[in-house]
């Protein structure tokens, strides 16, 4: 987090990418990425706070981040700004509520079809909602956007209700989903870096400000009081009551045209372009949850569909950063769609090409137990099973695809080859 002090004489010069610079190279967000299209070499640093879609302060820091990453320059000469980096403190408030406690062992159920490890897992992590989203999430404030990421990934594989779809888990289907719900909020707010810096900002000031008996501020809204509301939520009304109404007008129209015109993209199956637009529309109400929830499913579509591509030319291109891709995507799409068996099966296509035979069994069964009937998944676990040397289970699981799905060439196909070898 930093504060700036702009000169009048800096705002009136013109900042311009340098000529070295690819934006498309840069991590970004789209927030970021709308400002800095707009420094075009002709609009001057005064007029980007007005255009850029930021607060003044948010515009600030991005120009003078990029100045000194090389981003951008202007005049070819430094600005003439003081730069200062703040620490954020820990607020007294949430200090208290980091202190931890022994769990109850009596809420235990060794009868539920969930590992007592989860369950104590659920029950540790329960004492910690109160903690700020970056203890929340177990990573510094200086954490970048993967640090981030890979935080709540790590938690989504402990925590995401559906991985327990159809199980007895009895209280602990609430636990899970209360927990989950926090976890997400905290990935969501971090992971948008203008939502980012005005909590960065909240959690400065809660510490700096002195404890009052009145309880709220009155900005909650009618019936409701702040303490009711989830930190998301109560960063949400401060930015709003920060942006003059006029100009929140114009974002949230600019926001639902850029949404409606996403939809449009997204039906014509142009959807790398939909994914753009709809991270537009982010930026300009990063609060809106439908936005996020209709841009998480168009991102698991271009994943999926560059996976199957993937998979398609793995046997002429499967380079070490081709696998990392392929490892990254099938986890970004596990996230959006944990419960889906195809989901599922490419996940586990993809780990049988990578060799990695414990995801893929994880992925497969998962795929078979949705859906027990779809003779393709026990094809797939077929091969998970040669990939572990186990040819009679194999055989097993070719001859049940079959049974299933008596038209599966590739299952007849890898069937009888393994009869051949084995005579």
């Amino acid at each position: 987090m930093f504060d700036s002090d702009v000169s009048e004489e800096d705002l009136v010069r013109i900042p311009r990418l340098t000529s070295d610079c690819d934006p498309s190279a840069l991590k970004i967000s789209p927030a970021e990425g709308f400002l800095l299209s707009r420094i075009d070499g002709q609009t001057s640093w005064k007029l980007l706070r007005e255009i850029g879609g930021l607060t003044s302060g948010q515009v600030d820091v991005c120009i003078e981040e990029w100045l000194c990453e090389g981003v951008i320059d202007i005049d070819g000469r430094p600005p003439r700004v003081k730069r200062r980096k703040v620490a954020i403190p820990e607020p007294a408030s949430k200090r208290k509520a980091a202190v931890e406690g022994p769990i109850d062992e009596s809420l235990i159920d060794d009868s539920l079809e969930l590992d007592v490890e989860v369950q104590r897992d659920a029950l540790e992590f329960e004492q910690k909602l109160n903690l700020d989203y970056f203890k929340l999430l177990g990573v510094e404030i200086s954490a970048d956007e993967r640090d981030i990421k890979r935080a709540y990934f790590a938690l989504s594989k402990r925590f995401h209700p559906d991985r327990y779809f159809r199980k007895k888990v009895g209280a602990y289907g609430e636990r899970l989903n209360v927990v989950f719900k926090r976890v997400s909020e905290a990935y969501e707010l971090l992971s948008d870096p203008v939502s980012r810096k005005a909590y960065e900002a909240t959690l400065f000031a809660e510490n700096r400000a002195r404890p009052t008996s009145s309880g709220g501020t009155g900005t909650a809204g009618a019936g409701v009081s702040q303490k009711d509301l989830t930190p998301a939520e109560r960063l949400r009304q401060r930015m709003r009551l920060r942006v003059p109404s006029s100009v929140q007008e114009e974002r949230d129209t600019k926001g639902a045209d850029l949404f409606k015109s996403a939809k449009q993209s997204e039906k014509m199956g142009r959807l790398t372009e939909a994914a753009s637009n709809l991270r537009l529309a982010v930026a300009f109400d990063p609060f809106n949850r439908e936005y996020k929830r209709v841009l998480g499913e168009v991102q698991a579509k271009v994943a999926n569909r560059r996976l199957e591509e993937i998979l398609d030319q793995s046997k002429q291109d499967f380079s070490d950063t081709v696998q990392r891709e392929a490892r990254r995507l099938a986890e970004e799409i596990l996230l959006y769609r944990p419960n889906d068996p195809e989901t599922n099966d490419l996940a586990a296509r993809v780990y049988v090409e990578l060799q990695d035979s414990q995801h893929a069994e994880e992925y497969c069964s998962r795929a078979i137990e949705l859906d027990p009937k779809k003779g393709v998944y026990h094809r797939v676990r077929a091969s998970v099973h040669l990939l572990c040397g186990n040819k009679g289970h194999a055989v097993s699981e070719l001859n049940k695809a079959l049974e299933l799905d008596s038209s599966d060439v590739e299952a007849r196909k890898m069937l009888e080859a393994l009869r051949i070898k084995r005579r």
